[in-house]
């Protein structure tokens, strides 16, 4: 008959092993949990696909036509853009989902806190679209416009992909996506980022046209059409 064979096994082993396990159980946890998100190339990053990000908020209305606020409007159709990409199945994250300021406290320097705030969101994004309403001294101006950071190739594209839709249901101020150095966000995000800007909140017949909940799904589609078409989804 053969011996038994007895294993020891000490306790600072056990605890060794215990410790080991708890690390792989958490590991485990960790991966399940994190958002992994696909990419134009179809890798996949721990970045969502598309930051959308509405113009002014809170204390901050924006342009103004009496009772019209630029505010209230980028923040609707932000809102609606995000539910027709989420339909199409591309994740969204926003920079605000109410009427709120990111700037925090109401003292000097609310502004670029703001800025910061948005900017910061921005980037843990793959590309970025912050939606406006313009306006001018010249009743007259009229049309939609894009404005993208110089010498950024995938944001000339991004904003080009947008502006084909978005023609063919509002009028644009300018034939094509205009390269700009001198806006914060364009200019020190780290992701390719446009600036939308919807129309003239100071001309009336587009301000008639910018408070109708039809015309703002109508862009509202068109900027998510130009999105998918950025990152090729049919």
């Amino acid at each position: 008959m053969s011996p038994t064979n007895i294993i020891v096994i000490t306790r600072r082993q056990l605890l060794s092993f215990c410790l080991l396990m708890t690390l792989i159980f958490s590991l485990v946890i960790w991966s399940s949990s994190r958002k992994v998100w696909p990419t134009v190339g179809g890798a996949q990053t721990g970045k969502a696909p598309v930051i959308l990000d509405a113009g002014h908020g809170g204390v901050d209305s924006g342009a103004n036509s009496r009772e019209v606020k630029e505010k209230e409007i980028t923040l609707d159709v932000v809102l609606r853009i995000r539910k027709y990409l989420e339909k199409k199945g591309l994740p969204v994250e926003l920079t605000r989902d109410s009427d709120v300021d990111l700037g925090g406290e109401l003292t000097r320097g609310r502004h670029r806190r703001d800025l910061e705030a948005r900017l910061k969101i921005i980037n843990k994004g793959q590309i970025a679209v912050s939606i406006h309403v313009n306006t001018a001294n010249a009743a007259s101006e009229q049309g939609a416009l894009i404005l993208y950071a110089c010498n950024s190739e995938k944001g000339k594209k991004l904003a080009e992909t947008i502006l084909q839709e978005l023609q063919k249901v509002q009028k644009l101020n300018h034939p094509k996506p205009i390269p700009r150095s001198n806006i914060f966000l364009l200019r020190v995000s780290e992701v390719p980022t446009v600036l939308v800007e919807l129309g003239f909140i100071s001309n009336p017949e587009e301000k008639a046209k910018l408070m109708q909940p039809e015309f703002r799904q109508k862009c509202a589609e068109a900027i998510g059409k130009g999105i998918l078409n950025y990152f090729n989804i049919t």
